[in-house]
């Protein structure tokens, strides 16, 4: 009786709260914790672009083993298609690292990460034209909220920063490239295609693709002298790209297009949480505005797709 007591339960708890939208949101969870790793392998002297390699190298590793044991269809694509998954791998993942970490060295980091949060605004506009979706009040104010509380968190309001024109572009790129992903995701699968085969050959040319814009010979020089860093990022790949990534492209199944970059704005207030209990960086109150306005944007999305299902 309790056993059924408790799977009725659970199913009540599915139908009240939409699973997908948990999936995108424990998904930016994990995209938060991406700076413990970052400094970690920083003390070994890996640089940005080595990390963006090494990521999607071993993303694409993992993804590949996981489908060669458990379906090897899934690697079975229409070649018409290949540009898709290509274009989501280097006008996604190569151009949103690299412009994010241009814009980094250009201007401080909280402006930065609020460039970054321009990504929904794209994402609106672009599913409107491709996907026929509804802006609607409560996508304008979440929306809204999002970017506010991301400004809140990242602390722009709370000093003064320098935004040169140059910076402005790369940030703006950043968000662009940012919201590509969501986008040729949603394509992919209205195509049919799993998350497991989007999100390994996405990564697979985002590997390809970053090659080039790397320094080969002295990256071998790094790893070899530092082993210990080869597996940092082995595991950042596995915790903070194979999971979440899994995670988002599951979730655009039962999550509108515009919406799901609205919910992944709890990354920054993550990634907030992450620097202040770890690396004990001072939290104002700027920061707790900010997470309170980001998770009341994933609540108002959340109410407002459950009463149109309804």
């Amino acid at each position: 009786m309790e056993l059924r007591l408790l799977f009725l339960k659970v199913i009540w708890l599915k139908n009240k709260f939409n699973i997908h939208f948990l999936f995108v949101f424990i998904a930016a969870a994990f995209w938060g914790a991406a700076g413990i790793f970052v400094k970690a392998v920083g003390n070994f002297g890996i640089k940005e672009m080595q990390i963006v390699f090494f990521r999607a190298f071993f993303s694409s590793a993992v993804l590949g083993l996981i489908i060669l044991f458990k379906n090897k269809k899934l690697f079975k694509v229409n070649l018409k298609d290949l540009w898709l998954f290509a274009a989501a791998g280097v006008f996604s993942i190569v151009l949103f690292n690299f412009s994010y970490y241009k814009t980094m060295a250009l201007t401080s980091l909280s402006v930065a990460a609020v460039l970054l949060y321009t990504a929904p605004i794209f994402v609106c506009v672009l599913s409107v034209l491709l996907f026929r979706e509804k802006i609607t009040i409560n996508k304008i104010l979440a929306l809204i909220m999002a970017f506010i509380g991301c400004c809140f968190v990242s602390g722009v309001f709370s000093q003064q920063h320098r935004l040169t024109p140059t910076a402005l572009l790369f940030g703006i790129l950043t968000g662009f490239g940012y919201s590509l992903y969501t986008i040729f995701s949603q394509i992919l699968i209205n195509k049919g295609y799993g998350s497991l085969t989007i999100t390994f050959y996405t990564f697979l040319f985002a590997a390809i693709g970053s090659l080039p814009l790397m320094n080969v010979s002295k990256t071998v020089s790094v790893v070899v002298a530092e082993p210990m860093s080869l597996l940092i990022l082995f595991l950042m790949a596995v915790t903070n790209t194979v999971i979440p990534y899994l995670l988002y492209t599951v979730g655009l199944v039962g999550v509108p297009t515009s919406v799901a970059p609205i919910i992944a704005t709890i990354e920054p207030v993550v990634a907030t949480l992450i620097s202040v209990l770890i690396y004990h960086e001072a939290f104002e109150i700027w920061h707790f505005l900010g997470i309170a306005l980001v998770l009341l944007s994933v609540l108002v999305l959340n109410l407002r797709c459950k009463k149109n299902e309804a």
